[in-house]
């Protein structure tokens, strides 16, 4: 019997946890039990918090409390770190180096062409002398070793006289022997000529070379005696 009048108090709790409205009502237990009578109209507000329902049995009391509703909050997820992406290096070109240039041959000692046409010219020192002449094997004459001298350092020309060389106008004239520079053809009309009758080369330092009929041979010869000085044309400047 105390064990139905405690289910008994424990449904009446909670039909007054949910605001119900109880008119009198007899909660028959059963044959054997006594008879509980509720009369009256009982009216209550909601409580805010569910109360606590207690069952006693003898000495023991059992207490059920309502498990409190838990609110699932989606987790927070934990910031992950981005992966940083390690700089990307430029590459550095490596410096090039400049080829060596492979050795060459040492180069003969450069000369211009006035001072090739002066050092041939004075290689023939003593060639025979002859009339007409035009290489050192039969020998020279003025005409013909000026054209054979010129020919062998680039300067193609005919073979023509010391009058016919004088009337190169292509070549620069020069007037005075203070201007002669080694290379020059020296132009004389000697004693006893009306034109030009002898050419030579000029050597530099007042010297000349040209094939001389009195000697026999090509010789040098001092331009500043006065038999030169006299006889004196002009020169022509072929370099």
């Amino acid at each position: 019997m105390k064990r139905s009048a405690i289910i008994t108090a424990g449904l009446l709790g909670f039909m007054l946890l949910l605001g119900c409205t109880a008119q009198a009502n007899i909660i028959d237990s059963g044959a054997d039990t006594d008879k509980i009578q509720i009369i009256g109209q009982i009216e209550t507000l909601a409580p805010t918090e569910a109360p606590e329902i207690a069952v006693s049995e003898a000495t023991d009391a059992v207490t059920v409390t309502p498990e409190p509703i838990v609110v699932n909050d989606p987790p927070t997820p934990e910031p992950t770190e981005e992966p940083t992406e390690a700089p990307t290096e430029t590459p550095t070109e490596e410096p090039t180096e400049a080829p060596t240039p492979e050795p060459t041959a040492t180069p003969e000692p450069n000369r211009t062409k006035a001072e090739q046409f002066c050092a041939l010219a004075e290689s023939f020192l003593d060639t025979e002398y002859h009339r007409g002449g035009t290489d050192p094997e039969t020998g020279f004459d003025p005409g013909g070793f000026v054209y054979y001298c010129l020919n062998k350092v680039g300067v193609k020309v005919r073979h023509k006289t010391s009058k016919g060389y004088s009337e190169y106008e292509s070549w620069q004239r020069v007037d005075s022997m203070d201007d002669l520079e080694p290379g020059d053809l020296c132009f004389f009309m000697t004693p006893g000529n009306e034109n030009v009758n002898c050419v030579c080369i000029y050597l530099g330092n007042g010297k000349i070379i040209y094939p001389s009929s009195g000697e026999g041979k090509v010789i040098t010869n001092k331009i500043t005696s006065s038999y030169w000085t006299d006889a004196f044309v002009f020169a022509r400047r072929v370099f």
